[in-house]
């Protein structure tokens, strides 16, 4: 009986492997970190060829431990960190390796520059999205003008996930969730637009072919089979971005539904039939038919993971740091985090800085991190509020992702959001929505609704603590000073870092 879907998600930490039954159930996973490189500030790059070492090693250790599960499997999905923009010769090989991600920041000045266009309105309309850092059409012109002798190389692009499915199939093909944020593609029609190809000097040829994430889109290549123990003929779905997984995976597919998916970042989604263009928020197609109008804070879950190397060197655990932060009271003594430690992605300060505000001698551990739980939250609140503005009101939030699992921070969230908050019973919920995926791909399930009533769980709802909301009223409005206070010292420690970087002439 083939009932089991091979998910593979290319995460910002790791590459996680794991057989998923048709009921959303995960037999086994396996999971390879990695690290991000940040070689400057704003920049933040991974090897493309770590990514497929991880996934064939996660899959031939699966199989091997598991070695009935081969003769199982329905197919192979994938979903990965969206934006990662991987160029590759003609044999899928890249020509560079170290890959810009999501949440780098170095065509800054492509996007200021494209900024000024006087027909800016009319492209935000056409694609549903403002330019920022985070597309890769603007990550393609810093490469074209940084590293020419690698554009010289290359005969196309790939994501992440695409680039997965390309090691696994020889099948050059995205979803429409990634296309949706190239700054390529026509909202309406969901394909890419000549227009958008001429400003950026880009050929169709160069791009892609956009699927629908449940298509099949070839089976594993006989040399993968080999390296890992994949059965010949398995079929691959095209699958879709991490993003779009984690919300299907948590049950978010009808219009109105909305999602805080906490990861590396905190992505809060709100379901809508139609892309809504509106300051300080994006639009993505889902994996459904549907698009997700979100907004992001993109270290979200990032602040924790740099608390715990800064002041621990990994030596705690998440769960051992959220109790050190639960002892110190709420408000953190009067000690503030401004959480951007990679600048900001959909603001006038792309190049924010995170800061302690308030530090004084009588604070501990637990203040700060407490005070960096918190702080991350006190962003997202200033994401939600513009997600709020250009949707309407709000009145819950189902939270998924690894970020979703302490009851104390999603205490915190709720009293600062002042919304209740809905908790999936799994946190895997990226490799939940490749299941789906997968099994609608492959026609186990009718459609999506069938798909999330077999496949998702809900654990329990987290209200608001009063006295919390109360004093994190307060402590929003100094955040919010010192982020707009701040504009002027951040561009100044950009010029000293500049000089820094400098080489003796």
């Amino acid at each position: 009986m083939r009932d089991r879907v091979l998910a593979i998600d290319i995460g910002t930490g790791s590459v996680r492997v794991a057989l998923v039954g048709l009921d959303g159930r995960i037999d086994a996973m396996v999971q390879r970190e990695h690290d991000q490189l940040t070689p400057k500030h704003g920049w933040s790059e991974q090897r493309a060829s770590q990514w497929w070492a991880n996934a064939e090693n996660g899959i031939r250790q699966i199989l091997s431990d598991h070695p009935d599960a081969a003769g199982r499997l329905l197919c192979v999905a994938t979903c990965g960190q969206m934006h990662g923009t991987v160029l590759v010769d003609d044999d899928f090989q890249p020509v560079l390796d170290e890959v810009p991600l999501w949440n780098d920041k170095r065509c800054e000045a492509e996007v200021e520059t494209f900024s000024a266009r006087d027909d800016l309105p009319a492209l935000t309309t056409l694609t549903g999205n403002p330019p920022t850092t985070a597309w890769p059409a603007f990550k393609l012109q810093w490469i074209r003008r940084h590293r020419p002798e690698a554009w010289d190389r290359a005969s196309g692009l790939l994501m992440p996930k695409d680039y997965i499915n390309a090691c696994l199939t020889g099948v050059r093909a995205t979803d429409l969730s990634e296309a949706s944020c190239f700054y390529l593609l026509d909202a309406s029609t969901g394909r890419y637009d000549d227009r958008l190809l001429a400003l950026f000097g880009l050929s169709r040829a160069f791009l892609p072919e956009i699927k629908t994430a449940t298509d099949v889109i070839g089976a594993v290549l006989p040399a993968v089979c080999r390296s890992t123990g994949l059965p010949a003929g398995l079929p691959v779905v095209a699958g879709t971005s991490d993003m779009a997984a984690s919300i299907l995976g948590s049950g978010v597919y009808e219009t109105g539904v909305a999602s805080d998916s906490t990861g590396t970042s905190t992505l809060l989604t709100v379901v809508s039939p139609k892309p809504r263009p509106a300051a300080g928020v994006n639009n993505l197609h889902l994996a459904n038919q549907a698009w997700g109008v979100f907004t992001i804070l993109d270290s979200g879950g990032d602040a924790m993971r740099w608390a715990r190397l800064a002041f621990h060197d990994n030596a705690l655990s998440y769960a051992e740091i959220a109790d050190l932060a639960e002892q110190a009271p709420a408000g953190s003594g009067g000690l503030v985090f401004l959480p951007y430690l990679s600048g900001e992605r959909n603001a006038a300060r792309r190049n924010a800085r995170a800061q302690f505000f308030g530090l004084t001698r009588r604070h501990r551990a637990g203040d700060l991190h407490r005070a960096v739980i918190e702080g991350s939250a006190f962003g997202a609140r200033r994401c939600l509020d513009d997600l709020r503005a250009a949707t309407g009101p709000i009145g819950r939030l189902i939270a998924s992702g690894g970020g979703s699992r302490s009851d104390f921070v999603l205490t915190v969230k709720a009293s600062i959001y002042d919304l209740p908050i809905l908790r999936t019973a799994d946190a895997e919920n990226g490799i939940v929505g490749c299941a789906m995926i997968g099994g609608l791909g492959l026609g186990a399930f009718a459609d999506t609704a069938e798909a999330v009533r077999r496949c998702v769980r809900y654990d329990m709802e987290i209200k608001p603590n009063p006295a919390w909301r109360d004093r994190y009223a307060k402590l929003f409005g100094v955040f919010a000073d010192l982020y707009r206070l701040g504009g002027p010292y951040y561009d100044l420690m950009d010029q000293v870092e500049g000089e820094t970087d400098t080489p003796p002439g």
